[in-house]
């Protein structure tokens, strides 16, 4: 079944409207992951390159667009919307990258670091006093997991891929809820004092809004459960009510997203000027592929924040890193061979 052009539409303005908001995001020193000085903020290269890449953004999504509604008026053939959509996350990827070394280039040119003093702050307060999650927000996951498997026992199921699933949620968000707070802190030596503050906030945020996340995945496991074993009809209004916790938890990502800023440079107001004479140091040196990849030997810290995107990345310089990394390529291995059987959906 085709799906309505209107749906395919929506799915190309969100996945462009992603991709144009995420520089709006960054921090102001990380345009396209690159670090630059704070009096470089308004540089005319640094504005230049962002109206390029939002042109091309909207460009790119007009094209999809006409693609979709004009293909099978002019052509008689429907594009499918995985291929657009695929399509349109490479350009936008590209368009990202071009712009990256783009601000590379003007800072590499113009030696803008030239003159200036750089350091590294820390704040010891994030470890005598690290930011604490509220257990009590994951209550809810875990009880709904619980109610799922009491109910698929008393119906007599055996399908208990959804319940897994559950389970496997709670564990995860707690081992995340864990190491967040132990990552790497996002302090600017510039305005170590009130990024310091800004970043505890910001994990009380992501802390809180990640524990009541898996309680809305749950509740939607709950019904999709439900629906699996048959003991609800699989209609639309059920159907719309199972998943609506998603998109409430969706929704409040997005806000906080937006008012937070990436690592939370957005919740308060700067302070007049800076509060130090220093810049953050320049440490492009340890960032590959546009800022996304991490990779510096002498950082001891496992998990770091990464300068594109409001989450947090692996050090690949630290070896534990590569122990993960190893244990989940096994696991995808195994499992693609058949060799370790995945609960599926009905088994």
């Amino acid at each position: 079944m085709t799906a309505p052009i209107w749906l395919n539409l929506t799915l190309i303005a969100f996945t462009a409207a992603v991709f144009g908001a995420t520089p709006a995001l960054a921090r102001p020193t990380l345009p396209f992951g690159v670090r630059i000085p704070a009096r470089r903020i308004g540089d005319p290269a640094v504005a230049r390159t962002r109206r390029r890449y939002r042109r091309g953004i909207v460009t790119t999504a007009v094209l999809a667009g006409l693609a979709v509604v004009l293909s099978p008026a002019v052509f008689a053939w429907t594009p499918r919307i995985d291929v657009v959509l695929t399509t349109l996350v490479v350009v936008c990827a590209l368009l990202g990258s071009l712009a990256h070394h783009s601000i590379v280039t003007a800072k590499r040119d113009g030696d803008w670091y030239a003159g200036t003093k750089q350091a590294v702050a820390a704040d010891t307060s994030l470890r005598t006093d690290p930011v604490r999650p509220q257990w009590i927000l994951i209550a809810p996951a875990t009880a709904l997991a619980v109610i799922t498997t009491v109910v698929g026992m008393l119906a007599g199921m055996d399908a208990y891929a959804t319940v897994f699933a559950q389970f496997l949620i709670v564990a995860l968000v707690a081992l995340l809820a864990l190491a967040i707070p132990r990552a790497r802190p996002e302090i600017d030596a510039g305005q170590p004092a009130g990024s310091a503050a800004r970043y505890r906030e910001y994990l009380h945020g992501v802390l809180s809004l990640l524990l009541v996340s898996a309680g809305c995945a749950n509740a939607t496991l709950l019904v999709v459960s439900l629906q699996v074993w048959t003991l609800v009809e699989t209609t639309v209004p059920i159907t719309v009510v199972g998943y609506s916790p998603l998109v409430v938890a969706f929704a409040a990502w997005t806000v906080f997203s937006y008012r937070a800023g990436d690592a939370g440079h957005r919740l308060a107001p700067a302070s007049e000027g800076a509060e130090t004479r220093y810049e953050q140091r320049d440490d492009d040196r340890y960032w590959r592929v546009a800022g996304m990849v991490y990779l510096n030997r002498n950082d001891p810290a496992l998990l770091v924040h990464r300068r594109v995107g409001t989450y947090w990345t692996l050090n690949l310089g630290h070896p534990v890193s590569w122990v993960i990394l190893t244990a989940v390529a096994v696991v995808a291995v195994l499992a693609g061979f058949g060799v370790l059987t995945l609960p599926s959906k009905g088994a």
